[in-house]
């Protein structure tokens, strides 16, 4: 099975840049198998369905709005994924994991595992350094990944 890990994020926006820094967290720290892609995407804008395709599992991490406190971590299934209704997007994020995972549906391409690792912000002002909450939250965000991407093996 082909995995794809993608951090997600601005690193130019404080928090927003919790996506690539797990991901160079986990270059450092993770050794991973040839079948497994591990990249920054920044802000994939239109390129993000490409990204997707030609996976069987992607792990996504990116920072995420939610009402816990900063460095909270929470995992997102495809189901709950898609289940969020498409609107308007106005942000350097678009389209939204949910708006590629429906285009790739519609074009029968898409993968069938998605798992987003989403990290609640501090502060998404401008700046290249995280929070010390976001900061924190980084080798556990790593973790989850890798707790993931295991399931994914034993299953």
């Amino acid at each position: 099975m082909k995995t794809a890990i993608y951090g997600i994020g601005n690193i130019l926006m404080g928090d927003d840049g919790i996506g690539p820094a797990v991901v160079a967290y986990l270059e450092s720290n993770f050794p991973l198998n040839s079948d497994v892609t591990l990249e920054d995407l920044g802000t994939p804008s239109l390129d993000l369905p490409n990204y997707m395709t030609g996976y069987d599992r992607v792990i996504f991490i990116d920072a995420i709005a939610a009402d816990d406190p900063p460095g909270t971590i929470r995992l997102y299934s495809r189901d709950e994924i898609v289940a969020t209704p498409p609107g308007i997007r106005v942000s350097p994020h678009e389209p939204t994991i949910n708006d590629a995972l429906i285009v790739l549906d519609f074009a029968g391409s898409a993968p069938k595992d998605v798992v987003l690792v989403g990290i609640v912000p501090q502060t998404l002002e401008g700046g290249m350094t995280l929070s010390p909450a976001v900061a924190g939250a980084v080798p556990r965000a790593a973790a989850a990944v890798m707790r993931e991407v295991g399931k994914r093996y034993a299953a």
